[in-house]
């Protein structure tokens, strides 16, 4: 009978020393859930960028600070939308002026302290925005598709029947660089609405949901030619890919970009730093350096292999007009984007 109590003694000390075993283990996973706790950013920002353009940045800006930025990143609509709602972020980071302008009320006016070094042309008027990079559109093409003969010359060649189905163009209504490309056409042809309607039409419903999509495309041979900007052309025929690209002759146009801050931003002194990081000329140069972009500062050159500034066809229009002529655009599109629903609704 003793050895029968120690026998059960044994047992009980076994099995107390398995549950203490199988409680230490659920402590300990619990340690690392835990510890994955994200701990709020120090900035918030909002961009349409790729994150190509914004990546490099805000880490450099991360490294030299030792603050942690969160990026909310989305197409031109869904920075519109983040527009909308105001809140949960900070600073829109590489947005275009134009949309900026239009949501006027949310900014809280702020002088740059390099102001002065940014050319007068790329300032706003009120503070309420700081330029970062300047776009003019283009039309890129497979070089390997698309022979001499065959070479597009401006805005009149997205229209040949040969291009039918073959042209790279994002949705106007989901990007602002094709929006900003009809325009362009727009201002220099004769019938508008036509224009419009025929492009339409030889897109063969062919849209993309975005201007990165636009590159692939033509990459890939999908497409032959296709509407993007300078600095993403540039920075692919310069590392060697199959591909070129033209001015318009009859006129392009220039997508400015810029930063503005939000009134009422949780981490407003956070986003003046970030703002002018951003402007600073080392960032500039190194935009311009790594990825082909023009700089809004007047002390940075022009990328090796691209045209001055002022050698460029642009058209007699202020950036008023230009923005007038887009909201007009954007009507005529989307009458023809939902005529041509309603006919496939209809067969």
């Amino acid at each position: 009978m003793g050895r029968t109590r120690v026998k059960i003694r044994r047992r009980i000390w076994i099995l107390a020393a398995i549950l203490l075993l199988l409680s230490a283990c659920g402590k300990k996973t619990a340690g690392p859930m835990f510890a994955q706790t994200q701990v709020p950013a120090d900035l918030v920002i909002c961009t349409d960028q790729e994150p190509l353009v914004y990546e490099p940045v805000v880490k450099e800006f991360e490294e030299r600070t030792g603050l942690s930025v969160e990026v909310k990143a989305g197409t031109s609509e869904n920075v519109r939308q983040m527009f909308e709602q105001a809140k949960d972020w900070d600073l829109a980071f590489g947005v275009s002026t134009e949309l900026l302008d239009e949501y006027a009320a949310l900014w809280m006016p702020y002088e740059s302290a390099q102001e002065a070094a940014v050319a007068e042309t790329f300032r706003s008027v009120d503070h309420s925005w700081s330029a970062f990079s300047v776009l003019p559109l283009v039309i890129m093409y497979n070089t390997n598709v698309v022979t001499y003969r065959e070479l597009p010359v401006g805005w009149a060649s997205l229209l040949e029947p040969r291009w039918k189905g073959r042209v790279a163009f994002a949705d106007p209504e989901k990007s602002d660089i094709s929006l900003t490309a009809l325009a362009a056409a727009a201002l220099v042809s004769p019938e508008k609405e036509q224009y419009v309607q025929e492009l339409a039409g030889n897109l063969d419903h062919n849209l993309l949901e975005n201007i990165a999509q636009v590159k692939e495309e033509i990459l890939d041979g999908r497409c032959s030619v296709g509407v993007t900007t300078e600095e993403t052309a540039q920075a692919l025929r310069s590392s060697g890919a199959d591909v070129d690209y033209i001015y318009p002759e009859e006129g392009t146009l220039l997508v400015l970009e810029g930063t503005a801050i939000r009134r009422g931003a949780v981490h407003e002194e956070t986003a003046k730093q970030f703002l002018e990081f951003t402007l600073s000329k080392d960032v500039q140069k190194i935009l311009m350096d790594s990825q082909s972009r023009r700089s809004v500062r007047q002390d940075v050159e022009t990328p090796k292999g691209m045209d001055a500034l002022e050698r460029l066809p642009l058209p007699d229009a202020d950036f008023e007009t230009i923005s007038m002529e887009k909201r007009k655009i954007l009507e005529s599109w989307k009458s023809i984007s939902d005529a041509e629903a309603g006919m496939g609704g209809a067969s």
